[in-house]
């Protein structure tokens, strides 16, 4: 049986011979005859000796040894004639309008919010509380155009402006949260929060969070986005839905963050017996009104 495999992007052809199968074979090690490799224009490569291959004696089996070899071939680098390595062209992102070509729609702060849902961990979690961290006064834009993909937003949180268990809040979110702390007890968590140890406000008084691209329907895209925080920027894809009613737009997400990918160390006490999970998970609503 002969199997022929292709490599587009290593330019290579890969041609298997398979020795006729001897029952007393099958299901042990079987040797591959042939092998043709064959890579752009320079011509083949053949190999004549036998390859001792853990495959099954059937064409399922030698198609796996084919993908494998071209897997491990694939992986190796190139050069270009100048010696320089040679990497894949890198993904070409939608093109944003101009904001003349958009509807600009600002954010509302009275109707907007960000919320961080903040999870004990631990082995003594249960000493500790889980903690509602509400971003208030955001401000911003949205610049819809009428193709999703060519639309925009912008956002800022003054971090100065974060406000801890609110109660409401915590009932909203279900048993975890249920049980509010006491004054004390949410003041401390609010100094913990804004000092060096965490978000630093004093020199990262805002978190920035701006659009790379759009994917997906109308009326629920796949954002790609860039979020500036502690003095870090990350990127991450957050799945959104959006509501538009008449001149307004209501932008919903619900996605997760890790405080060390913004170089933050979670808090912990009790010799790491009571901590703070390093996983956030994020709600978010803006509500913007057409300028």
């Amino acid at each position: 049986m002969r199997v022929i495999l292709s490599h587009p992007l290593a330019m290579m052809r890969v041609e298997f011979r398979r020795r006729r199968c001897d029952p007393g074979l099958c299901r042990a090690q079987v040797g591959i005859s042939r092998a043709t490799l064959t890579m752009g224009s320079k011509g083949g490569i053949v190999f004549d000796r036998q390859w001792p291959w853990p495959i099954f004696c059937s064409r399922r089996g030698i198609m796996v040894a084919g993908l494998s070899l071209l897997l491990i071939l694939g992986a190796c680098q190139t050069t270009t004639s100048d010696g320089s390595m040679a990497l894949p062209a890198p993904s070409v992102r939608p093109a944003q309008l101009p904001a003349a070509q958009t509807v600009r729609y600002v954010i509302r702060p009275d109707l907007s919010e960000l919320r961080f849902l903040v999870f004990r961990a631990g082995t003594l979690a249960r000493l500790g509380h889980s903690h509602v961290v509400q971003a208030k006064n955001i401000q911003g834009e949205i610049h819809l155009a009428q193709a999703i993909r060519q639309s925009s937003f912008s956002l800022v949180l003054p971090v100065a402006d974060f406000r801890v268990d609110d109660e409401s809040s915590r009932l909203e979110e279900g048993e975890e949260f249920a049980k509010l702390p006491d004054a004390e007890a949410i003041a401390g968590t609010t100094r913990n929060m804004l000092g060096e140890k965490v978000l630093d406000a004093a020199r990262y008084p805002n978190i920035e969070i701006e659009s790379l691209a759009l994917d997906g329907p109308d009326w629920g895209p796949d954002i790609a986005v860039r979020i500036k925080l502690h003095g870090v920027e990350r990127e991450m894809t957050v799945p959104t839905a959006i509501e538009r009613n008449g001149e307004q737009l209501v932008v919903t997400a619900l996605f997760s963050v890790n405080q060390s990918d913004f170089g933050i160390t979670p808090l912990s006490g009790l010799g790491g017996a009571v901590q703070v999970a390093n996983t956030l998970r994020v709600r978010m609503r803006l509500v913007a009104r057409k300028a």
